[in-house]
C-alpha cells in the first residue's frame, strides 16, 4: 500500500494583517549577505577593495533614494520613512568606519560587509526592545543590497511564476517587500520576523495578509495548496474538502461584509461629519500633488488641510517661478470644486533636501535652517510663493500656513510680507482674496506653549503632530533607536493640542490636526472632546475617520 498523503497541516504564526488567502505555496531562498562572491577573501590590493566598495555604498544610496521615491508615491509617506531610516543607517559614521576598518585588515569588500553588517545585526537582535531588535534586518537588507552591488547582481523578481502564490520565506526584507508584485502575490509567510519589523509595517500598508514566526518549513512543500489565515494566524498546508469547504465559506462571508462596510462608507461622502452630540468636525485631506487631489475628492474630502507646496521645488532642478507655482495651485484648485485649501509655505529643509538651495550641511537638520528660517532669510523665495498663494485665493477659498513657528515675532514679520505682497499685486492690478485667511502650524513646542499669544495674531492654528512629536520627546522620528518613543507616549503632546485649542478658540479662531494622530482612530474621541475643529489625513483616510467621528459621543 502507498504512504497516505499528508493533510490539514497546522502551522502557527503571527498574523501581522488581516485577511484569509489560498493558494499554492511557493519557496525563496535568497543568496544570503554572509556569502562571499568567487573574489579571493585576502585580496592583493586594498587600494582597488576600498574604491569598490565606496562606489557600492554610493550605488546602494542612489538604488535606496529610488526605493523611498517608489514607496511614497504607490504605499505612502509613512511607508517611506522606512527607506529614510535606511539610507540614515548606511550613512552611520560607526557603521561606515567598521565597513572601512574590515577592509585594513586585507580582507575583501564582501567580507567587511559581511563581518561589519553581522556584528551589528547580533548586536541590534540582542537587544530587549522589540522595535530595535527588528532593525537588525535593516541592516542585513542593506548588507545584502551592498553585496549585491560589489557582485554586479541585478533585482530581480522573488519567484518566476504565471499564476499567483503565497510566498514563503526564512525572512523578507523592506526592499524585497515593497518591490513585490501585487498581483502575483496572495500573501506571504516567513519562518523568522516580528510585528515591528518594517517588513511588517509594509506589509499592513499594501494589505497584503502575512504570517511571520511560524519557524522553518520544509521545502518539499513547495507548490503545495494552503490556507493562510492572518486573521487567526495559521497557515493549512494541503488541506482537505472539508477544510477547504470551511475556508470558502468564511471568505465569502469575511467578503460580503468588506462590501457591504465598503458600501456604507461611500454614502458617507460629502455628507457632514458629526459627533453623536452634534458638533461638526471637518474632514480634510493632506495632499502633496494633484493625483492626490483627485483621491482627495473620491473619498469626499471636505478640503484641503495641508498642501504641501514644495511639490514643486522637489520636482524641478531649479526655483519655479510665481506663474508656475499659481498654475500649479489652480490645477487643483479645479479639482477640488471650490473646497477650501490651505496652502503650507515651503517646508524644505531637515529631510527634504533640494540641490539648488545649496543649503548649509548640518550636524541636526530637524533642529536647524528649514522651513520659515530660509523663507524669513530669503525674502525673494518667501514672496514668490505668498503672491502666488494670493492670486490662487482670487479664484477660490484659499488659505495660506506658516510651518515651523517658534515666536509671535516670525509671525508678525510673516503678516508684515503678506502685507507687502497684497501691496504689489494691487499696484500690478492684479486679483487676490484681501481678506485670505492666515495661519500657522503648532508643530514645535515652543509654538503651543506660546499659543495665547500666537493666537491673537492668526485665524487658526494647524497642528503638525509628527513634528510637535519628535521635539516633545526629544526623538527623532527618522532615528531607528528612538522613533518608536512616539507610539508609546502620546500624552505630552496631546496636552500641547488641547493648550493650543483652548488658547486658539478663546480668539475666536479654529484647529485642525494635521500629522499622522489625525488618521489615528484610538484618538478621534479626544480630539472630539478637545473641541478640534478639522482633521486632515491622506486620502486613503478619510472616510474611516469620518465614520469614526459620527460614532463619538
Amino acid at each position: 500500500m502507498g504512504q497516505a498523503k499528508e493533510s490539514n497541516i497546522v502551522l502557527k504564526g503571527i498574523g501581522i494583517s488581516h485577511g484569509k488567502v489560498g493558494g499554492k505555496l511557493r519557496f525563496f531562498k535568497r543568496r544570503s549577505a554572509t556569502q562571499l562572491s568567487k573574489r579571493s577573501a585576502f585580496p592583493s590590493d586594498p587600494t582597488l577593495e576600498k574604491e569598490r566598495l565606496t562606489e557600492a555604498i554610493q550605488a546602494t544610496k542612489e538604488q535606496i533614494e529610488h526605493l523611498h521615491q517608489q514607496t511614497l508615491l504607490k504605499i505612502g509617506k509613512k511607508e517611506a520613512e522606512i527607506f529614510e531610516i535606511h539610507a540614515m543607517l548606511l550613512e552611520d559614521e560607526d557603521f561606515t568606519d567598521t565597513l572601512y576598518a574590515e577592509l585594513s585588515t586585507q580582507q575583501s569588500a564582501e567580507a567587511a560587509v559581511k563581518n561589519a553588517s553581522e556584528q551589528y545585526a547580533q548586536m541590534l537582535s540582542r537587544l530587549d526592545d522589540p522595535y530595535l531588535a527588528a532593525r537588525a534586518a535593516d541592516i542585513r537588507d542593506i548588507a545584502v543590497r551592498l553585496q549585491k552591488n560589489l557582485s554586479g547582481e541585478r533585482d530581480e523578481p522573488l519567484i518566476q511564476d504565471s499564476v499567483p502564490y503565497i510566498l514563503v520565506a526564512d525572512d523578507l526584507a523592506p526592499s524585497e517587500t515593497v518591490s513585490l508584485q501585487k498581483d502575483m502575490i496572495l500573501g506571504f509567510v516567513t519562518f523568522g520576523g516580528t510585528p515591528n519589523s518594517h517588513t511588517s509595517i509594509l506589509a499592513r500598508a499594501m494589505g497584503i495578509p502575512a504570517l511571520v514566526g511560524v519557524g522553518e518549513i520544509d521545502n518539499r512543500f513547495d507548490s503545495s495548496y494552503a490556507i493562510l489565515d492572518a486573521a487567526q494566524g495559521s497557515l493549512t498546508i494541503a488541506p482537505d474538502e472539508t477544510k477547504l469547504s470551511e475556508f470558502q465559506k468564511a471568505l465569502e462571508k469575511e467578503n460580503e461584509i468588506a462590501r457591504e462596510h465598503d458600501r456604507y462608507l461611500r454614502t458617507l461622502i460629502n455628507k457632514k461629519a458629526v459627533t453623536r452630540s452634534g458638533r461638526k468636525i471637518l474632514i480634510y485631506a493632506n495632499v502633496g500633488d494633484e493625483s492626490e487631489a483627485d483621491s482627495a475628492i473620491l473619498n469626499g474630502a471636505d478640503g484641503i488641510g495641508l498642501l504641501r507646496s514644495e511639490f514643486l521645488y522637489l520636482s524641478l532642478d531649479r526655483y519655479p517661478t510665481e506663474d508656475e507655482l499659481l498654475e500649479a495651485y489652480e490645477a487643483i484648485q479645479s479639482k477640488m470644486q471650490g473646497k477650501r485649501i490651505i496652502i503650507r509655505t515651503l517646508d524644505i529643509g531637515a529631510d527634504k533636501k533640494v540641490s539648488y538651495f545649496d543649503l548649509p550641511e548640518e550636524i541636526n537638520p530637524a533642529l536647524g535652517f528649514r522651513a520659515v528660517r530660509i523663507c524669513l532669510k530669503r525674502e525673494d523665495l518667501f514672496k514668490t510663493q505668498l503672491r502666488a498663494i494670493l492670486r490662487a485665493s482670487a479664484s477660490g477659498s484659499v488659505s495660506v500656513m506658516i510651518p515651523m513657528i517658534i515666536s509671535v515675532e516670525e509671525v508678525r514679520r510673516c503678516r508684515y510680507l503678506l502685507e507687502e505682497c497684497k501691496k504689489e499685486l494691487l499696484r500690478e492690478g492684479k486679483s487676490f482674496d484681501p481678506k485670505i485667511e492666515f495661519g500657522i502650524m503648532i508643530e514645535t513646542p515652543a509654538a503651543a506653549i506660546m499659543s495665547e499669544e500666537l493666537a491673537a495674531e492668526v485665524d487658526f492654528f494647524s497642528v503638525g503632530t509628527n513634528d510637535l512629536t519628535q521635539y516633545t520627546l526629544a526623538a527623532d522620528r527618522q532615528n531607528p533607536f528612538v522613533a518608536n518613543l512616539g507610539e508609546k507616549n502620546s500624552e505630552p503632546v496631546m496636552r500641547l493640542i488641547e493648550h493650543a485649542a483652548n488658547a486658539i478658540h478663546a480668539h475666536g479662531g479654529w484647529i485642525g490636526i494635521c500629522g499622522e494622530m489625525a488618521a489615528d482612530l484610538r484618538l478621534t474621541q479626544r480630539f472630539a472632546n478637545m473641541g478640534i475643529d478639522e482633521l486632515s489625513v491622506s486620502p486613503p483616510y478619510l472616510l474611516g475617520v469620518r465614520e469614526k467621528v459620527t460614532e463619538c459621543k
